[in-house]
């Protein structure tokens, strides 16, 4: 590892403990914690809610695959001659 990555790992490692320290030692870091927890709880509400209806939206789509599927193969235009099959008379 050259010295670069090395003082940028240090630096980093350095940004986020004080980031830390700040939030989980000060009062204002305290405060702001407090404040952002209602936020953070409303985003993990919103990407539960945005997981469910992208669920809900694979489930209509296969559904919708599987419906044109079964209706091809009743459909007379589903098969290869193009439903014009030569009957004897």
């Amino acid at each position: 590892m050259d010295n670069q990555t090395q003082a940028s790992r240090i630096l980093v490692g350095a940004v986020l403990g004080a980031g830390f320290a700040y939030l989980f030692l000060t009062r204002s870091g305290q405060r702001v914690l407090n404040s952002a927890e209602p936020w953070l709880d409303a985003v993990i509400r919103d990407m539960q809610r945005l997981r469910t209806a992208a669920a809900k939206a694979r489930a209509a789509v296969d559904e919708g695959r599987r419906s044109f599927a079964a209706v091809q193969e009743l459909s007379p235009f589903g098969q290869k001659d193009g439903g014009m099959a030569e009957t004897s008379h």
